[in-house]
């Protein structure tokens, strides 16, 4: 807002000039080997207006081009900043910020600037409370845009805000991250088939992730247990690992906790480490992965329970201990299982489903540890 002053005698008017705000936009172009972002700045009143870049936070170089005048008094200006894709498809974030009397105009770009984790219901909740959780989490480089990214819910095509809670910004290894938890009791949850998180903010496209609800048709599965072998047991350490497997013919969703008594049931349960439904050559499965210490093994019964997408009631757990009377050179593992006996292929394509999980998760932690190494030593 400019002002002028005009006198005459004892007596002045002040007039005000209103300075419209500048027409900022950002858009990256695909060249090569690179990603040309461009600023644009348009209608702006003055021409002393500053424009800078940033990288994830931090001053970067672009080159800017000043327009003439126009016939109307107004001025625009173009700048470019050229990003290597191996740093775009890093999502890094990028800000053009254009500065105009006083006030800061900002647009950012980025590859992917949210990510967007929509999680399965916790069977421990299922199991526990009857109601069923659902947590949607957002991650992203730039504190600010997470921070002003909304969370917003749906399911089955409809906002839902009941029983919808949010969490502050969270900062971890240099990404920070907020989540919305959504809460169902479960019979609502019966009646659900499809439920959306969706990440929407300023200038950005909304990120979504849909999670759809497999209900199979109601043939009852079956549940293996698998334990190591004792010589197994005792060279893996302090820590004894099962898998729980759960088959059937149809693709269905189960929700799998884990519960440890002596004798009498606590009704105390746990989440185990769980994987979406996977095909195999006979139908489906799922599979979940549990630790506990070998203390807890030479004295504890452990149970895999499992609740059936669409079912009202869980199923019977299925229950293996150290002490269980089972002969441990007939099988390569301790096995507990429905009455239904499973045929070789059928045998051999879960143990290898169940192998290959167990496998990528150590995996994963492995990589995880190397490549937090391979920071510390750049640093």
């Amino acid at each position: 807002m400019h002002s002028f002053n005009c006198s005459a005698s004892s007596r002045s008017l002040t007039l005000q000039k209103r300075v419209s705000p500048p027409e900022v936009a950002l858009l990256s172009v695909p060249k090569g080997d690179t990603q040309a972002l461009v600023c644009t700045v348009d209608n702006v009143g003055q021409k002393d207006f500053e424009v800078e870049w940033k990288k994830n936070g931090h001053n970067a170089l672009g080159n800017t081009y000043f327009k003439n005048e126009s016939a109307g008094g107004r001025y625009s200006a173009v700048s470019i900043l050229n990003v290597k894709n191996t740093d775009w498809d890093n999502r890094d974030v990028y800000t053009c910020e254009v500065t105009h009397a006083g006030t800061q105009y900002i647009k950012k770009a980025s590859k992917d600037p949210i990510t967007v984790t929509l999680n399965q219901p916790s069977p421990k909740e299922i199991f526990s409370n009857n109601q069923v959780k659902l947590e949607c989490v957002i991650t992203g480089k730039d504190q600010s845009i997470v921070d002003n990214t909304k969370i917003v819910w749906q399911t089955d095509g409809k906002n839902v805000t009941e029983n919808v809670t949010s969490s502050d910004t969270q900062s971890s290894s240099g990404q920070y991250s907020k989540t919305s938890t959504m809460t169902h009791s479960y019979t609502v949850w019966l009646g659900v088939t499809k439920v959306r998180c969706s990440a929407e903010g300023n200038d950005m496209t909304p990120v979504v992730q849909d999670l759809t609800v497999h209900r199979g048709d109601g043939e009852k599965p079956k549940i293996t247990v698998h334990v190591l072998q004792a010589d197994a047991i005792n060279a893996a350490g302090s820590e004894v690992t099962l898998v729980c497997l759960v088959t059937s013919r149809k693709l269905q969703d189960y929700y799998i906790a884990w519960t440890e008594h002596i004798g009498q049931k606590n009704g105390e349960y746990t989440d185990g480490i769980n994987s979406p439904p996977q095909k195999t050559k006979t139908g489906y499965s799922v599979t979940s992965v549990y630790t506990i210490t070998k203390k807890k093994w030479d004295t504890h019964k452990i149970g895999c329970n499992v609740w059936p997408a669409g079912s009202n009631v869980s199923m019977d757990p299925q229950e293996v201990s150290k002490v269980q009377d089972i002969d441990p050179e007939s099988v390569p593992f301790t096995l507990s299982c429905t009455d239904d006996a499973s045929e070789e292929d059928e045998y051999s394509s879960l143990w290898s489903t169940a192998s290959s999980f167990v496998f990528l998760f150590i995996s994963s932690v492995f990589y995880s540890v190397i490549l937090s190494l391979v920071k510390m030593k750049r640093q």
